[in-house]
């Protein structure tokens, strides 16, 4: 997977990183050309521990160019992400509006993040109201689209 610097420094800031994950970060990091001794260091790690990656992590993300994000931002960040990945590949929304809200939550409920972390809520008010399965598909789409829009 290409190093994205944005999502790097959205899933840091959420913690969405587990520490074993952390060697393919910076596999991706080194790959794209970013280079220094934290960097290999963490690289070189087969099984990590928290406290190992929390010792390195500052200078590691030095190097790697990110910056701490807020939680808030982080959230709408990942979000926005996931939407344009779904409207992007032609997958299923309604199979991916617990995801959000899932997100949403892990993420300690950041106002920047909620209209995506309601979704699953829309989604069942939606099926409540009567809508076909297909009207509701557009509707979802119609949504992502929307707000991926004002995150631009």
């Amino acid at each position: 997977m290409a190093f994205n610097r944005q999502l790097a420094e959205a899933r840091l800031a959420l913690d969405f990183v587990l520490s074993d994950q952390m060697p393919s970060l910076t596999w991706d990091a080194l790959e794209s050309g970013l280079d220094g001794p934290a960097i290999r260091r963490r690289a070189a790690w087969e099984h990590p521990t928290v406290f190992e990656v929390m010792e390195i992590l500052p200078k590691a993300m030095e190097e790697m160019q990110l910056v701490r994000l807020s939680v808030d931002r982080a959230a709408r960040r990942l979000a926005d992400h996931r939407a344009r990945e779904i409207l992007r590949t032609g997958e299923d929304p309604p199979r991916s509006t617990r995801e959000f809200e899932l997100m949403w939550i892990r993420a300690g409920y950041p106002v920047e993040a909620q209209e995506f972390g309601t979704l699953d809520d829309d989604l069942s008010v939606a099926r409540l109201s009567g809508r076909t399965e297909q009207e509701i598909r557009q509707w979802l789409i119609e949504r992502l689209n929307e707000l991926t829009s004002r995150a631009s």
